[in-house]
């Protein structure tokens, strides 16, 4: 792996493959102030697990909060306008306790493991159908546009009781706002998308408050509407935000990053072929090696020291999980795709993708459901996939994944 200097976020070449980079910090400034993005970058594993586990040091009030409440935003730009309201909501991923704690336990009541269980059934339907469209594209297939994608959105969609055909809408609108929290985006178009997404949920919202039904939205507008644990219109609008993009956006990005770990990878390839029980492992190792989300934000409450280094109270705190997790110090030849790596005769899955402590992932079990069943579904119908031309990733330096994965699939 060839070493960087410097850390530069925001440039084509660090987008593209960031690790040389996030290596560099670890060795030589693991708590990094950039300056272009006033960020203090933490890189070690410890140091990021110490992070994220002080939650009354490290506010995601001030960290996510900030930027979706209209804080200056990366590179100093000012988020795009239909954000710049949201200032007091309470947003699961811009909260801190007691108001985290009571919003994670009114939504997670859709995440428990017995409900997550039941979508198997039909994710299991969505990714054979899937699977027959890449084998009947020929050479013309896109692991992304025809299985990676499409997927999870519609499993949000029926989550949320929303049609599928809006599944297009959904993408656009989760990749505009992605665009606009990396400092990546088209201002007009942003502008639009946002308008457009915040509209069309308000007035389903509405809609269920007036005729509930069974999806999540009716749920959370019921008992909202009957005062026992009160979320306001707004405030479930930007819940069904925040589960449009982290539930299409991680799973989207896990697949392709896991199938391009593999193509690269084929001894590994082989050993999964050969033994398909390391399936959830190398979903697991997937995550740990090319995390679909790079880092979140959080913000120093006081002077802290991390690392020798003291992070000034107000300091914005970028909590690199995928530096985290390609750290010497914690895993054994890190920058190698290891389909056992987290087998379970061998090591826990002790790596950050989805966070740590109060904030881990809420989706994480979906998301890793939707990975393994995908893997199945492709093992037990390939005899093998492999790359068909120049993929295209997702131009972003906190979501990491590809927006155009060609493939070609070989039936058995």
């Amino acid at each position: 792996m060839t070493t960087a200097t410097g850390y530069r976020p925001f440039d084509p070449d660090t987008i593209a493959d960031p690790y040389p980079q996030y290596a560099w910090l670890r060795d030589h400034s693991p708590v990094h102030h950039d300056e272009e993005s006033d960020l203090w970058v933490v890189s070690r594993y410890d140091d990021v697990v110490g992070v994220l586990r002080d939650p009354a040091t490290f506010s995601s009030a001030l960290g996510m909060g900030d930027l979706l409440a209209g804080r200056p935003g990366l590179r100093n730009r000012r988020p795009p306008e239909f954000m710049l309201d949201l200032a007091g909501l309470r947003v699961l991923i811009a909260t801190d306790p007691p108001d985290h704690t009571t919003l994670r336990r009114l939504v997670g009541k859709a995440f428990t493991p017995r409900e997550i269980a039941a979508l198997e059934p039909r994710i299991r339907t969505l990714a054979e159908g899937m699977v027959d469209d890449i084998i009947d594209a020929g050479d013309g297939a896109d692991l992304v546009a025809q299985l990676a994608y499409p997927l999870p959105v519609i499993v949000i969609a029926e989550l949320l009781g929303i049609p599928a055909e809006r599944r297009d809408d959904f993408k656009r609108w989760s990749d505009d706002v992605v665009g606009g929290l990396s400092g990546t985006w088209d201002e007009s178009r942003v502008q639009h998308s946002g308008v457009e997404m915040f509209t069309y949920f308000g007035e389903l919202i509405a809609e269920r408050y007036r005729r509930p039904g069974g999806d999540l939205i009716s749920l959370l507008a019921v008992r909202g509407r009957d005062g026992d644990v009160a979320l306001g219109p707004m405030e479930i609008v930007m819940f069904c935000v925040l589960l449009l993009i982290a539930g299409n956006e991680t799973t989207t990005n896990l697949i392709g990053n896991g199938a391009q770990a593999l193509f690269d990878h084929p001894d590994q390839a082989l050993r999964l072929r050969d033994d398909p029980s390391l399936i959830p492992a190398a979903v697991e190792e997937a995550l740990r090696y090319d995390a679909p989300v790079q880092a979140l934000f959080r913000g120093a409450t006081r002077d802290v020291t991390v690392a020798d280094v003291t992070i000034p109270k107000g300091g914005r705190v970028m909590v690199a999980f995928a530096a985290a997790d390609r750290d010497p110090h914690r895993y054994l030849d890190p920058d190698r795709f290891v389909v056992d790596r987290f087998a379970p005769d061998r090591n826990g899955a002790d790596h950050i993708s989805f966070g740590s402590g109060i904030h881990l992932c809420l989706g994480a079990p979906l998301a890793r459901l939707e990975a393994r069943v995908v893997a199945e579904t492709l093992l037990a119908r390939l005899r093998r996939l492999e790359p068909a031309g120049a993929p295209e990733r997702v131009d972003s330096f906190l979501l990491r994944g590809f927006t155009r994965l060609p493939v070609r699939a070989v039936p058995r």
